[in-house]
């Protein structure tokens, strides 16, 4: 989001022929060198700003969930009164372990652990939170789809090299080495 806060001030240094945001263009380009790639550069950070919207919209959270984020900061007279959820945060704001395990994960798998405590809780904040997380999967895999779907590859069956570029374990090369067959001298 503060790039959101960014990206127009970086615009309007662009317009005025200022590339200081961008080190490497400012130190090939030199002093009084017009830079014909400043429209288009202008033109980049104003879809990257609209881009961006896309994933991260102002409002999206009403102030009355704004507790997903931070339960423990949450000020809970912003709450509704007559939402029974209001009842779990109180508990779950009590709990001094729930707030180190909050401290040492990251949001999404801090909700995920707890589904079994505070269920309603849970529900409502993965309800939030989910869509952000399967949008960045979706262009995770097209990124790495046409990082190896080159023009020399184009004919190549991608399914395999997709499962291994997404996969987040790490190949046991030892193990594959191993279950290889080794080449006997004819």
């Amino acid at each position: 989001m503060l790039y959101l806060q960014k990206l127009p001030i970086w615009i309007k240094r662009i317009e005025k022929g200022n590339v200081a945001n961008f080190p490497s263009l400012d130190e090939a380009a030199g002093a009084d060198e017009e830079l014909p790639i400043l429209t288009e550069m202008k033109d980049h950070l104003q879809e990257l700003i609209k881009s961006f919207q896309g994933y991260f919209h102002h409002g999206e959270v009403s102030v009355e969930q704004r507790w997903i984020r931070d339960p423990f900061l949450f000020n809970l007279d912003s709450m509704d009164d007559s939402d029974l959820m209001k009842d779990d945060l109180v508990e779950l704001q009590a709990n001094d372990r729930i707030r180190m395990e909050f401290e040492s994960m990251q949001l999404d798998m801090f909700w995920c652990e707890q589904l079994k405590l505070f269920p309603q809780l849970a529900e409502r904040a993965l309800e939030v939170l989910v869509p952000f997380a399967t949008t960045y999967l979706c262009e995770a895999g097209f990124s790495a789809l046409l990082h190896i779907k080159t023009k020399a590859r184009n004919r190549l069956d991608a399914s395999d090299d997709m499962r291994v570029a997404l996969s987040k374990k790490e190949p046991r090369f030892s193990i594959i080495i191993e279950e290889k067959q080794q080449q006997k001298s004819h």
